[in-house]
């Protein structure tokens, strides 16, 4: 079929509402300078699991174009509702694309991002060397992609990095569910694999932020969303799922020092992990070079004390998070604000419009705005 690629740019900017002022604001957030008030970035939730409407993920995963269209197709969705945020896309290659650069073994389903077949053994891990990242089949086709993304769509668009995952995500994806019994029977050689992701998530970032012009102190970045942020103070994100599954001194052997060595090559940067792990949150608040944190499972924390802790850390929380039972939008507006320094600081909300559908993104930014909101 012939993708209409020039159509659907059309129509997007045709539809397209977006603050012009949005994009330094986020910045300033991050860089915890006070603002009149915080942004909003809305977030809907999709029912489907691939991103786009008319391509699967295996179609898009082989093919720039259809990638980029399913991009596109997402922002043409919520064009009228960018508002505040910073639009952003990426090449979609899911959490296997460092290993895959280490030639571990992938699935692309339809209806699903790829995942690992295969994983190292803790022999093949001693013996490995560094990827030629120069002439590697995956690095390739990421330029190839980061390229045309760039090249095809209007600059108020921002190009990001794949999905680089973070050092320990990296390594127990190339040794699989060994890791964690290596730790214990082997943790010299867990370090060395620590070592080694570190060393190849650094130059992997390094020379596809080149690919895009990006400093490496700064950085666009949508976190699987169309409607992102800016950081001026930070260079990359880390993802770090795999984390949770840790103790508190494995998370200090383990996990800190090496997230630490990541962020500080890029000036900083935030941090992501899914589950729940009170430890991990609060390694990550004392961590200087953090200055963002995206809690996957939000509902899992109490919103009040986590709150506390994220100001009194200086870190700003950037995500969702959900409304208490039968919570009236007027409620959940100055309940947030009341933990953020009267809406002027430490958090990038991502506004859920299925929590209160039958309100307008315009009524709730006129909600949001409103003073009346904030005082108690």
């Amino acid at each position: 079929m012939s993708i209409p690629m020039k159509k659907i740019l059309n129509e997007i900017e045709h539809h397209k509402n977006i603050n012009p002022e949005g994009e330094k604001k986020i910045s300033q957030v991050l860089l915890w300078e006070e603002v009149n008030m915080l942004p909003l970035l809305f977030w809907k939730p999709h029912h489907q699991r691939v991103p786009g409407f008319t391509f699967n993920m295996k179609e898009q995963f082989y093919d720039k174009e259809k990638m980029l269209y399913a991009h596109l197709e997402e922002i043409l969705d919520c064009a009228p509702d960018i508002h505040e945020a910073v639009v952003c896309i990426r090449p979609n290659f899911g959490t296997i694309f460092i290993p895959a650069i280490m030639g571990l073994s992938f699935q692309v389903p339809p209806e699903t991002f790829p995942w690992l077949t295969s994983h190292l053994t803790r022999d093949e891990v001693k013996k490995m060397t560094f990827p030629d990242l120069d002439n590697n089949i995956m690095m390739q086709r990421a330029i190839e992609y980061l390229h045309y993304f760039q090249q095809s769509v209007p600059p108020w668009i921002h190009i990001y990095l794949p999905d680089t995952q973070g050092p320990f995500d990296i390594a127990h994806a190339i040794l699989g569910q060994d890791i964690f019994l290596s730790i214990y029977d082997e943790p010299d050689l867990v370090h060395y694999l620590l070592d080694f992701s570190t060393e190849l998530y650094i130059e992997v970032t390094k020379r596809l932020k080149m690919v895009i012009n990006e400093p490496m102190n700064c950085c666009y970045h949508g976190h699987a969303l169309v409607r992102g942020i800016y950081m001026s103070n930070g260079g990359t994100r880390i993802s770090e799922d795999s984390a949770t599954l840790l103790s508190p001194r494995h998370i200090d052997e383990y996990v800190i020092p090496y997230d630490k060595q990541a962020l500080r090559v890029f000036g900083g940067g935030f941090v992501h992990y899914c589950g729940k792990h009170d430890y991990l949150l609060e390694a990550y608040l004392q961590l200087e070079e953090v200055r963002a944190i995206n809690l996957g499972n939000p509902e899992r924390y109490d919103f009040y004390t986590t709150m506390e802790k994220f100001l009194e850390h200086k870190k700003v929380y950037f995500g969702l998070w959900p409304k208490e039972e039968l919570e009236v939008i007027e409620s959940y507006i100055k309940r947030i604000k009341e933990k953020t320094e009267g809406g002027k600081r430490g958090l990038l909300l991502h506004f859920d419009e299925s929590m209160f559908p039958e309100y307008s993104s315009e009524e709730v930014l006129k909600l949001w705005y409103n003073k009346d909101t904030t005082e108690n």
